[in-house]
């Protein structure tokens, strides 16, 4: 039996060493996109909001302080049923040109709907979506339309990564989360792929129309990133990219339970059996496997003790392996002090990995006051 685990975990490690070292190269090959010239195109800002009070008006100040022409963009918040001061926070700046709309009792609610309903309203023919709690350079706004300008792009992912880092789980959050967003980064730059965070999107508002928005989708509460991404992949092929710049880095908040962070994690693995791409789903399914594979090393090293050393060794592989995509990717992201903490959270890691998954087929979670 322990040879068999042995042999099962070496197959699903060299698996996860190919991956692993594909897109530590990728990553070294990447071009940062610096903007060349003016961009003046009309752009139209969407932010679904709920029970976002502590953070909507940073967030709209952020928008408010962007280096873009005033006449070229618009700002839309569209309140998705909050029970908190959100609305009338947002309504305080509506004297600086930013519109609230608001999704009413008995309509039906959810992010989905109200990206939908901004998108409906707006008045420009790009979109740029992201959520309430982020913060955004200055020069966000005109890095992400100079982008697809000049990849003539229907779609864009662009970088996200977590603010805060004070506590043991904060900094566990920003780890996993740097390493969603490098293997993202080059898994669209390569064309591997798709992946993105719904924080910061850019589509245009004839791709959206075209693949029928939230159409097919909608049945599942999360999926407004990734899933609209592979629809419009699908209906645009070759248009679609990554924008690998610091100056179209967005900010966003961790997670400030564990309780809270294992419920986000259930709900953006919930997805994942509706993805369309057989790639993603493979890579996951080795992630997926050898996580568990180790998680059994160890119990199994109760009655087999030579499990636990190779248990170790598979550890310190799969630490070595990730450090060559993280250590470069967190010194993209200033976040390269983090790495000190990158081995402590491995243990840790492979539990989670391990649970989000699980749980997250079963599609069972709470998600803003809302259960799912």
């Amino acid at each position: 039996m322990a040879v068999y685990w042995i042999d099962i975990t070496l197959l699903l490690f060299i698996g996860y060493g190919i991956v692993m070292t594909m897109a530590a190269l990728a990553w070294k090959k990447m071009q940062r996109f610096t903007i060349r010239s003016a961009v003046n195109d009309s752009v139209s800002i969407i932010i679904a909001a709920r029970n976002e009070e502590k953070y909507i008006s940073r967030c709209l100040a952020s928008l408010l302080e962007q280096d873009y022409p005033l006449d070229k963009r618009e700002i839309i918040v569209v309140d998705d049923q909050s029970d908190d001061r959100t609305a009338d926070m947002v309504h305080s700046f509506s004297n600086r040109g930013v519109k609230l709309l608001q999704i009413k009792a008995g309509e039906k609610g959810g992010k989905k709907a109200a990206l939908s309903k901004g998108i409906a309203a707006a008045q420009h023919g790009i979109i740029v979506a992201s959520d309430a709690d982020c913060i955004f350079p200055p020069s966000w706004l005109k890095t992400l339309v100079g982008f697809r300008k000049e990849q003539d792009a229907a779609f864009v992912a662009a970088p996200v990564v977590y603010r805060n880092e004070n506590n043991f789980l904060e900094r566990f959050q920003s780890l996993d989360f740097l390493a969603l967003q490098s293997i993202t980064a080059v898994a669209v730059t390569r064309n591997w792929f798709n992946m993105c965070n719904g924080a910061n999107l850019l589509y245009t508002k004839e791709a959206f129309e075209k693949v029928k928005g939230f159409e097919g989708i909608d049945g599942i509460p999360t999926g407004d990133d990734m899933l609209l991404m592979e629809k419009i992949a699908a209906a645009y092929p070759g248009k679609v990219a990554y924008c690998h710049s610091k100056e179209a880095l967005v900010q966003t908040e961790p997670m400030n339970s564990w309780q809270s962070f294992l419920q986000q994690r259930i709900r953006w693995a919930s997805k994942s059996t509706a993805y369309q791409s057989l790639s993603i789903k493979l890579v996951l399914l080795i992630v997926y496997l050898l996580n568990l594979s180790l998680l059994v090393l160890v119990l199994g090293a109760v009655f087999f003790p030579i499990l636990f050393l190779w248990a170790l060794l598979l550890f310190t592989g799969k630490y070595l392996l990730e450090s060559l995509l993280m250590r470069p990717a967190s010194t993209f992201y200033g976040k390269a002090a983090l790495m000190r903490w990158f081995g402590i959270a491995q243990p840790v890691h492979v539990v989670y990995t391990v649970a989000a998954a699980m749980l997250g087929w079963v599609r069972r979670y709470e998600w803003k006051g809302r259960g799912y």
